[in-house]
């Protein structure tokens, strides 16, 4: 347990409902104390755990704010500490108010993460329930949500603690092979054990492929010349008018990112400044951007104006090499087609959509799914979500795992066998957060809000 009380405000700065102010630690409950009154003339000190009670937040004698606090006595809390949460009216001058009270009856303030890193290093939650809770907070689809409740209720930490356990079993007869060659232990009976070992381990490694899709995202843009629709496609994805449209061209200046869910994978679209050349320096700037934003991107819708005949700019765009896969959109299919013949270049595929009035967008986000998800749409069941350094760590345990098969298959020594075995064991370890170091720690937690 910590020795200090830390102090945040747990919910959005900005007008709302209601804000709350959390407080945990040895002096939550007597910090808390120090500034509420009750009209019954109750001590928050003196209340049973798990109960809220009605007062006000005084200051100096000075009223702040009407609250509701919530006493949740150790160890039946969030952080395992004695944690207090006032709920007072929200906006930011009301909260800030209540905590800048607690804080000066000798609060910390909480730094990123610090209440979720608490519940970890009091042994509440694993570090992969406590990454979790920040995938439950950044989900940004409903699939992401599910895969992170899913995560928050063990399912990954309890795969892991399997392989640990098996991989365990396996190193403790190796090692009586190593101390007791006399016993005869045949190395070539564990190798089975071990090849089950790493395909459950390749198993959740191609599991964390797939969420990597669904936890960070995929980047889309729309390219192409001016007045093509570029921004009236957005604006039918989002299903909201997000970019300004105009008969004018090169309306677009700048870039203008929104995400949107396809298939359950966050997908963020960039409507792009219409590609020609620039006639001044805002619009150089925005042609610029737009490159800059193909750069980034994992696929490039390319528009054409069908309804006009194709120009040389449309031609130069369809044959540029763009690094990432491309979409042949053929718009304007609400109006006679006049575009005539259209190169194939380096697309990968052509469709023919109005973006106006929403003809055959359904068969365009089948596309997307196709070209950015191999036209597989995950599930909760199909993905794990993991970050770079976890999915590196799993990476590793099954890669050690298939050196010790490979080594025992070349009939080498049991202790050379083991040696890749030990390496797959504390990558295991790491993803279970033992002996995990205390700057792993810092950039886990870093990730998320000071009140969480």
């Amino acid at each position: 347990m910590h020795e200090d009380t830390i102090a945040a405000i747990s919910t959005p700065i900005g007008e709302g409902g209601v804000g709350i102010v959390r407080l945990s630690g040895p002096e939550a409950i007597a910090i808390a104390d120090g500034v509420f009154v009750s009209p019954k003339g109750s001590r928050l000190t003196d209340a049973p755990t798990h109960t809220i009670h009605y007062g006000h937040v005084v200051d100096d004698g000075r009223r702040i704010d009407e609250v509701l606090a919530s006493v949740m006595r150790a160890p039946r809390t969030y952080t395992r500490e004695d944690v207090v949460e006032i709920g007072c009216h929200g906006g930011i001058v009301a909260t800030r108010a209540v905590l800048d009270a607690v804080l000066a009856r000798g609060a910390r303030l909480a730094e990123r993460g610090e209440f979720t890193k608490r519940a970890y290093l009091n042994g509440r939650i694993s570090l992969d329930q406590a990454q979790a809770v920040a995938d439950v907070v950044c989900a940004q689809t409903r699939l992401g949500l599910e895969a992170a409740v899913d995560r928050l209720g063990g399912r990954f930490s309890s795969a892991i603690a399997a392989l640990r356990d098996e991989l365990a079993a396996l190193l403790a007869d190796l090692e009586v092979d190593i101390d007791f060659p006399d016993l005869d232990v045949v190395v070539d009976e564990l190798l089975p054990r071990a090849e089950a070992i790493e395909a459950r381990a390749a198993d959740l490694l191609a599991r964390a492929e797939r969420g990597a899709v669904v936890r960070e995202g995929l980047t889309v843009a729309i390219v192409g010349r001016p007045n093509v629709g570029k921004s009236t496609l957005l604006n039918a994805l989002l299903a909201e008018e997000r970019s300004i449209v105009t008969p004018v061209p090169g309306t677009t200046r700048d870039t203008v990112e929104e995400v949107v869910s396809i298939g359950g994978v966050p997908v963020r679209l960039i409507d792009t400044a219409g590609l020609r050349t620039p006639t001044d320096l805002i619009e150089a700037e925005g042609v610029r951007r737009t490159r800059e934003a193909t750069k980034k991107s994992d696929l490039v819708l390319l528009l054409v104006d069908r309804s006009k005949p194709l120009a040389d700019e449309d031609r130069d765009l369809i044959r540029t090499e763009w690094g990432v896969p491309v979409l042949l959109v053929l718009n304007k299919s609400d109006l006679p087609a006049h575009v005539g013949d259209v190169p194939r270049g380096t697309s990968i595929d052509r469709i023919e959509i109005s973006a106006k009035d929403g003809a055959n967008l359904p068969a365009l986000t089948g596309c997307l799914v196709e070209l950015l998800l191999g036209g597989e749409i995950p599930s909760r069941n199909t993905i794990l979500l993991l970050d770079t350094w976890e999915r590196d760590l799993l990476r590793r345990l099954r890669d050690g795992v298939a050196r010790s098969i490979a080594a025992m298959r070349e009939g080498l020594t049991p202790d050379m066998v083991a040696e890749e075995l030990r390496s797959a064991y504390v990558a295991s370890g790491d993803l279970q957060g033992i002996d995990v170091s205390e700057s792993i720690l810092d950039a886990i937690f870093s990730r998320f809000c000071v009140g969480k």
